[in-house]
């Protein structure tokens, strides 16, 4: 006998988290606003690599999300913050991920920058930028999207419709402050 589906439930999990999201989307915004005139006068080449940076933060997250998600509906791993081969797997694989993607967009922009005749800034310079920001908003993300899978199974709540929409979003915000203290560092 199938197990009732409490569509309320659902739909209050759902709303909740896309009404989080649409505030964390506004933080994210704020942190662009405010990066702006260094992003346009200071470092005019980098604004080729801020949509693709956020783009991969939540693709990658949410793949993650989704696989624990799954392993965790399944018994694969248990609901406990403890570190399984699982787990680790799936953080150094979305870790390698992270760092490859954004040395390809790092690289990209450079190309396409000098193609289009953007002035750009330094090929190495924007090419660490896209890398140490990628890395660092990936090794955060990745240790909020475990917590938060595993703190939404524990309480009852379906991780895959709480955690991906959440990552992604969460994950705008975080590779957005790992650009600027990136920026402001190099």
């Amino acid at each position: 006998m199938p197990q009732s589906v409490n569509v309320r439930a659902i739909v209050i999990q759902g709303l909740s988290v896309l009404i989080v999201c649409a505030i964390i989307e506004i933080l994210a915004g704020n942190v662009m606003e405010g990066m702006k005139e260094r992003l346009t006068i200071t470092l005019p080449g980098l604004i080729l690599v801020i949509p693709s940076l956020l783009d991969l933060r939540g693709n990658v997250n949410g793949a993650l999300a989704s696989r624990l998600g799954t392993a965790l509906h399944t018994g694969v791993i248990e609901a406990k913050l403890k570190m399984t081969d699982e787990i680790k797997i799936n953080i150094i694989s979305s870790l390698i991920l992270s760092l490859l993607a954004s040395a390809t967009i790092g690289v990209l922009a450079g190309l396409i920058g000098t193609a289009l005749g953007i002035e750009n800034i330094n090929f190495v310079a924007l090419l660490t930028i896209a890398v140490a920001a990628g890395f660092v908003s990936g090794v955060v993300l990745a240790g909020l999207t475990v917590f938060i899978s595993f703190a939404s199974y524990i309480r009852g709540w379906d991780p895959d419709n709480i955690t991906a929409p959440l990552m992604a979003t969460i994950g705008d915000l975080i590779t957005m402050i790992s650009i600027f203290l990136v920026v402001f560092l190099v």
